[in-house]
């Protein structure tokens, strides 16, 4: 789960809605995969869907819902290699994106040569360049962490972001208004993301869970 302070509790988000919220952001964006397009759209709805089963209702964690973050690198990485194995029932490119999406978060922690590895080889397979693959991880990370922050993580106002070029933008939030940098969201959109609300003063987080769906605007900045 996703967590950030609501009210007198916490708002929480599975993982996979955080993995429908990073598509529907990259659908709005004027950024598009150099590989195969559906593919590359699996790859980024369904990268998280490894958690299903984990985040299908809150867990009890140190202060409050269990959060991502609190999980250790055995869990992770088992997490990870479920969504790679998801990805691979979908489509080969989507394969390719999240093994080498998970390669790329783990790289500094744990022996991801294997990830690594299926990614080159699924991509080699359908004629995808080394650097076109590279260059599609790159925005798979940008939605996803985008996405992660619209959701409540990291906390704060602003969000400094690399874009798929290795330059940075800063995407910002003032209320309910949420503010992308104009070459990269041309037009506004709307996001819809389903939440979960839990109450803080109660020993039950299921019985005091109850489902939101949070209307999100994005606008260009200017």
């Amino acid at each position: 789960m996703i967590r950030r302070p609501s009210g007198d509790g916490w708002q929480l988000v599975r993982q996979p809605d955080h993995g429908t919220l990073a598509c529907a952001l990259l659908d709005s964006i004027a950024e598009e995969p150099r590989g195969p397009s559906e593919g590359f759209r699996l790859a980024v709805a369904h990268h998280d869907d490894g958690w299903a089963e984990r985040d299908a209702e809150p867990r009890p964690g140190p202060d409050g819902p269990e959060t991502f973050l609190q999980l250790d690198l055995a869990e992770h990485l088992a997490l990870s290699a479920a969504s790679v194995r998801i990805a691979a029932d979908l489509d080969p490119y989507a394969e390719a994106i999240v093994a080498l999406h998970c390669a790329w978060l783990h790289g500094s922690r744990a022996d991801t040569r294997e990830w690594r590895a299926v990614a080159e080889r699924r991509a080699g397979e359908l004629g995808v360049a080394p650097a076109d693959l590279e260059h599609d991880q790159r925005l798979c990370a940008m939605v996803d962490y985008l996405s992660l922050w619209l959701c409540g993580w990291p906390d704060g106002d602003e969000l400094t972001f690399e874009r798929p070029d290795g330059t940075t933008s800063l995407a910002s939030r003032d209320g309910d208004a949420i503010r992308l940098p104009a070459d990269l969201l041309p037009t506004p959109c709307d996001l819809s993301l389903p939440t979960l609300l839990v109450e803080s003063d109660t020993n039950s987080l299921r019985t005091s869970c109850r489902m939101r769906r949070e209307h999100l605007k994005v606008f260009p900045s200017g």
